[in-house]
């Protein structure tokens, strides 16, 4: 039985891509609240003037603070 390697362990990363419109009230706020939360998981590109796309490249562990299992 032969397996592609390539399908089950990938060499580049995926990422979800989340598009933002800032024309619509509230969504800049919520576009950096978001970018806040992934920390450096996250970046921010601008496609216009209106239009920016919050890059989230999820997996890793978590760091832990000591308060969190202190």
């Amino acid at each position: 039985m032969e397996f592609a390697l390539e399908s089950l362990y990938r060499n580049t990363p995926e990422c979800i891509l989340v598009l933002f419109d800032v024309r619509i009230p509230g969504v800049g706020e919520r576009l950096h609240r978001e970018r806040a939360t992934w920390t450096e998981r996250g970046d921010i590109e601008a496609l216009d003037q209106d239009h920016f796309v919050l890059i989230i490249r999820p997996g890793g562990a978590r760091r832990l603070s000591q308060r969190e299992y202190g």
